[in-house]
């Protein structure tokens, strides 16, 4: 990390108004359809010792849903907020700004709905959403260092596909 990154890294202020913006639009996309844990990290000091009288400086909530077919989905507050949907790949890295709180939402928005497809393969996954737009935003990770050693050419389209389902089923509304 560079000292500008380091520099410009948010301070627990903007984590929190994040994390208070997204909290209830999590609660009206997938109310009672699933559980929501948060939880709050605070850094330690040199000793070992943590102040818990300050600010955490990391935020997530676990969004787990009660349909086993959805997907679940993570939200982590820290340098950047982080969303993460899918197993290997579906991890986006936002900033904390009017435009990228938006596209947390879309994102989230687009899980709940169920417009998530994810391809995976030996240590690698692809991660396809579909915001309300049209619009579809992939994301590709991979698992380890062996993936860059075994090449897998043309895996997105042999590997294994699944779409996952909408957080709110006909039978749970």
């Amino acid at each position: 990390m560079s000292f500008e990154e380091e520099d410009s890294a948010p301070d627990s202020s903007q984590q929190g108004r994040a994390m208070q913006e997204l909290l209830p639009y999590l609660h009206d996309i997938v109310g009672d359809t699933a559980e929501i844990t948060i939880e709050d990290y605070w850094a330690s000091e040199a000793d070992g010792s943590v102040d818990h009288d300050q600010p955490p400086s990391i935020r997530s909530a676990y969004i787990r849903p009660h349909n086993a077919a959805a997907l679940p989905m993570d939200i982590t507050c820290e340098q950047w907020i982080v969303i993460e949907l899918g197993r290997i790949g579906g991890r986006w890295e936002l900033g904390y700004d009017s435009d990228d709180l938006a596209l947390a939402k879309a994102l989230l928005g687009a899980a709940a709905a169920g417009r998530v497809t994810e391809t995976t393969a030996l240590g690698r996954s692809k991660v396809d959403v579909t915001l309300t737009d049209g619009t579809i935003l992939s994301e590709t990770g991979y698992d380890g260092c062996l993936t860059i050693l075994i090449p897998l050419p043309g895996w997105t389209t042999w590997g294994r596909t699944k779409r996952y389902e909408p957080y709110r089923t006909r039978a749970t509304e």
